[in-house]
């Protein structure tokens, strides 16, 4: 009988072991291959903006993932090589060369890592398609992309297995480098202490760490360069380092600091339970780290949800119009008889439909773009910066019916009501316009904002901005330039014509019917069809740059629209807006976002509870025989359950606690930081939050109710006390 058969013999005496080794490691592949798959995909690639934070937060969730399954299956390997540890050194007492044993165990691991992989990869591309699919039924209409599996994504997908197998194979060679046949047959029973002794002062320090690290590395930043108009650089993700410290000094104090205080008879009752704990210390420190991390990336991809839907539907509740359009002067786009004659074939009853034109002129601005050697902020005044619009203020008033007092020489800026001055942006930067027919400036000096959303264009400022002038200074503006075209600015509301409707006139309430939603699509199809050659510029385009860069000019030929599908995402400087279709259609474009996000959620959440079980697992196994000495002694059966669920327990509360609370309070200070303040609308984030806080707390409650019935049953507290 050869070596190889007598380790088939012993694969079939120890089948759990296997099982768990390889269901933990095809798991792993399984998600990150399920992962890298969706995520190298034309469909997501295209789906997610460039340099979005919907793309930074997707790629930092998947670090911690791909870190933590790399950690966890670490952790399974040296499980399953303890497992191991008594056969190998039965086999080297009875004199079987260690050369020939190392062979053998080399070719058992590579076998059954090469099978877990190709499995976990086959698992994960499977799940990728299946995920996929479900992609392209919600984004079919909104982008002629579609789910494929690319070389990028089975490239990175198969780098990945082959580190795993990498980090096993190299773990098993250190494994057998003992030497000695005792500490190999020892190796089941070995234990990881924690040696140190810590104090409150260590626990201290980890929560200063903790809080400075996230802290300096996310809001110093941010302030430095609001103060000083000095970029940091990237150096200062550093900070997150200690963090990471900090989170690891809480746990090892949780484990290994247990003093009687002054209540000495509960630490004498717990004594035995601190004991164990600080036996197997390292490792469940380890874990507890890995499961914190996973818990707080998973809700973080939660979070991303019922935040950004929340700011969809707030986009939609602030605008005053329901349809909003603008168009170059001598575009041969529909006018106000073709749009209520389209109204009326739909069934949808037109109001307040208003119109303005607007002046384009360039004006001056500063340029903050760059920075200088010492990574300054430039600050660059230009008399000749962009091309803005300019708006009289009675036609403000026809357009808006607001009231409003401009004195000549004077201007207000066109914003939105929470618009706010950033380190690239302010309010005043314009303060005189080219009259290019005169060679001339005409001065102006910043006297305020008016707020009306349906007239903000993109952020509303630098070639976005929007001015309300004079009535004077619109005359001198319009007779002094000529070099680009007016604009004329388009407002209106309806009504639905179905009896069956109960739309009120005026507002937007989100139930203007399928007539107007079929209305909008065929007014914004006929919009696209019939604009003039001018207008087919993207977002960022700016006519008097272009004039300055000529062929060389970045945003040259990059519109991206289609008049006939107005659900695929448009880089379209003149794009139209229209409520009705708008809200069908963000819904679908928002849902792509949802699952992806919740997807990775999955990912780690799954990933969690998993790690969380393997641990429990352990827990109860190392101390088996802690347990079968404590029977022997007298303990009953509550007592040691109430031992076991002390040690299980510690492997999902503390994690989870900080894991929750700490997302929560980081998800906080994003929102914090994102304008310097908290919003109403931000603040009605909050109770949703909480909700899926206390769902991730209920979900890892019934991972470790399970984990217990498991333990016990492993343990065989039953039949031990029958």
């Amino acid at each position: 009988m050869t070596l190889n058969d007598l380790w088939s013999k012993l694969r079939k005496h120890n089948k759990g072991q296997y099982r768990q080794f390889r269901f933990c490691v095809g798991f792993a592949v399984m998600l990150i291959t399920s992962y890298l798959m969706m995520l190298q995909s034309p469909l997501i690639q295209n789906t997610l903006p460039d340099g979005g934070d919907s793309r930074k937060q997707v790629y930092m969730i998947f670090v911690l993932a791909a870190v933590g399954c790399l950690i966890f299956i670490a952790y399974a390997a040296g499980l399953f090589l303890r497992y191991k540890s008594r056969e190998i050194g039965v086999f080297l007492a009875l004199g079987t060369e260690k050369r020939k044993v190392r062979k053998g165990l080399r070719s058992e691991i590579m076998t059954h890592m090469a099978a877990a992989s190709a499995a976990g990869f086959a698992g994960g591309c499977l799940l990728a398609w299946c995920i996929g699919q479900l992609f392209e039924l919600l984004v079919r209409g909104i982008s002629e992309y579609h789910f494929g599996f690319t070389l990028m994504g089975l490239g990175t997908s198969l780098i990945y297995a082959v580190a795993v197998f990498v980090l096993v194979i190299g773990l098993t060679a250190r494994f057998m480098k003992r030497s000695n046949i005792m500490d190999i047959l020892n190796e089941q029973r070995k234990q990881e202490p924690l040696k140190k002794m810590v104090t409150s002062k260590y626990l201290l320090s980890g929560v200063f760490l903790l809080a400075a690290g996230i802290l300096l590395g996310f809001l110093m930043p941010t302030v430095v360069t609001k103060m000083t108009n000095h970029y940091l650089g990237s150096w200062t993700n550093c900070f997150y380092l200690a963090a990471l410290l900090g989170l690891y000094q809480i746990l090892v104090w949780s484990i290994s600091c247990h003093r009687r205080g002054r209540n000495p008879q509960k630490y004498y009752n717990d004594l035995i339970s601190y004991g164990m704990l600080k036996f197997q210390g390292r490792s469940i420190v380890r874990n507890m780290l890995v499961i914190t991390l996973l818990l707080a990336g998973g809700l973080f991809a939660v979070f991303y949800v019922p935040q950004n839907t929340m700011t969809m539907e707030q986009g939609f509740e602030k605008c005053e119009a329901m349809y909003s359009m603008f168009y170059a002067k001598g575009a041969g786009v529909p006018d106000r008889e073709e749009i209520y004659g389209l109204a009326r074939q739909y069934g949808v009853k037109l109001r307040d439909y208003r119109e303005a034109d607007f002046v384009q002129a360039v004006g001056s601005g500063v340029n903050r773009d760059d920075v200088d050697e010492n990574n300054d902020l430039l600050n660059i005044y230009e008399e000749k910066h962009a091309v803005y619009e300019f708006l009289s203020v009675s036609g403000f008033e026809r357009l808006t019916g607001q009231r409003v007092q401009v004195e000549k020489g004077t201007y207000f800026q066109i914003q939105e009501d929470d618009a706010q001055e950033s380190l690239f942006f302010r309010f005043d930067d314009m303060d005189q316009v080219y009259l290019d027919k005169k060679d001339a400036f005409l001065k102006l000096r910043y006297k305020g904002n008016l707020v009306y959303h349906s007239l903000v264009q993109g952020h509303g400022f630098d070639a976005e901005s929007r001015y309300v002038i004079s009535d004077e200074d619109y005359e001198k503006l319009k007779a002094g330039t000529s070099q680009f075209p007016q604009e004329t600015q388009v407002l209106f509301d309806s009504v639905s014509s179905d009896p069956g409707s109960n739309q009120e006139s005026g507002a937007f309430n989100g139930d203007a019917g399928g007539n107007a939603e079929a209305f909008s699509a065929a007014l914004y199809k006929k919009f696209g069809e019939r604009m003039s050659e001018d207008m087919k510029v993207c977002g960022a385009y700016d006519a008097y740059q272009r004039s300055l860069a000529g062929s060389e000019y970045g945003y040259e030929g990059r519109v991206r629209y289609d008049p006939g599908n107005s659900a695929k995402e448009a880089d379209w400087q003149y794009e139209p807006h229209f409520l009705p279709l708008q809200k069908a259609n963000g819904l679908k474009s928002y849902a792509v976002y949802m699952l992806l996000f919740l997807y990775v959620a999955v990912i780690c959440l799954a990933a969690a509870g998993i790690i969380s079980f393997a641990r429990s697992q352990s827990v109860g196994l190392s101390s088996q025989q802690v347990f079968s000495d404590l029977e022997k002694l007298g303990a009953d059966r509550e007592y040691l359950k109430k031992l076991l669920a002390k040690q299980v327990r510690k492997v999902y509360v503390l994690p989870t606690m900080i894991g929750t609370v700490g997302i929560f309070a980081f998800e906080a200070l994003l929102l914090q930081g994102n304008d310097g303040r908290l919003t109403s609308d931000e603040l009605r984030l909050f109770p949703i939050m909480v909700l899926v806080l206390l769902a991730a707390a209920a979900y890892q409650y019934g991972v470790y109710r399970f984990s217990m019935k498991k333990v016990e049953k492993l343990l065989r507290f039953d039949q031990c006390f029958k």
